[in-house]
């Protein structure tokens, strides 16, 4: 009998080191995965909002700096500016279609008299308290400001214009690398659906927009005061794909059509050093 408890005893003790060994190996394993998952969550992108129209539009400006020795190719049509009104879910609209126009972004008020302007509008939004610009701001390669409270944004690379919505910097960075433009502003609508934001109130807005498969760029202003949700709604159910807000009310910004220059705002009571516009030219 002593010899079978001795058995016992003597299996029973390799098959619990085999147990444990056995813990142990899955607890390392375990370890392991966990220790993986949270690296792949510390090297993700955060805040990666719009993150595949971000990696679109990444692709196309990379795909157009590579373009004839990083120049766009030759337009053959005039750049031209087509004005209409309309209406929809009672909110009255003016709308401008530019095409061809070449896109800009310069900071200090641009000269009236310079007739290769199409159109001249306020761009980011400038701090009360320092007079710095809100948001992320490079200027033809330069950067000026930054921050992310706004997602909408504006680049623009090789004259031409791109909308998205994104907080992370991949398009701020590859227009900084190509001495490109870009600037933050809130997004009004986005592939399509209208974008909540906390803006109250109501007033005379603006936006810049452009609509799926149509090469021009539009520019639409209320012709009343409205909340800005509603002016959302009304360019979406319009058929604008993506928008971002401009600065409206009576904030000064002018366009010419043919050889007249006429006005969408004249107050530049609020115009400092770092104000800035976003141009449309021939």
């Amino acid at each position: 009998m002593r010899h079978e408890e001795d058995e016992i005893q003597i299996l029973g003790a390799p098959d619990n080191r085999r147990k444990r060994r056995g813990y142990a190996y899955w607890g390392a394993v375990i370890g392991l995965l966990l220790v993986g998952i949270a690296l792949l969550f510390w090297l993700m992108p955060q805040g990666e909002s719009g993150s595949h129209q971000d990696a679109a539009v990444s692709q196309e400006l990379k795909e157009l700096s590579q373009t004839d020795g990083n120049r766009m190719p030759k337009r053959y049509v005039e750049p031209e500016l087509d004005i209409w009104t309309d209406t929809i879910n009672d909110v009255p609209m003016k709308f401008f279609q530019l095409t061809a126009a070449k896109a800009r972004l310069c900071m200090g008020t641009p000269s009236e008299q310079d007739s290769t302007l199409l159109m001249v509008l306020p761009a980011a939004d400038i701090r009360k308290d320092n007079l710095g610009i809100v948001g992320d701001f490079v200027l033809e390669g330069k950067q000026y400001g930054n921050g992310k409270r706004k997602e909408g944004y504006v680049a623009i690379l090789d004259e031409r214009l791109f909308l998205g919505v994104s907080s992370s910097d991949t398009v701020m960075n590859y227009c900084a690398d190509h001495r490109g433009s870009f600037f933050r502003q809130y997004a009004l609508v986005f592939d399509g659906q209208v974008v909540k934001n906390k803006l109250k109130g109501k007033s005379l807005r603006r936006a810049v927009a452009r609509r799926d498969k149509d090469d021009s760029v539009y520019v639409i202003v209320s012709l009343q005061r409205e909340s800005l949700y509603d002016f959302s709604e009304a360019l979406a159910d319009y058929g604008m794909t993506d928008a971002i807000y401009l600065p409206g009310g009576d904030a000064y910004a002018f366009y010419r059509k043919d050889t007249l220059l006429d006005y969408l705002g004249t107050s530049q009571e609020h115009i400092y050093p770092n104000t800035n516009y976003l141009l449309f030219c021939r």
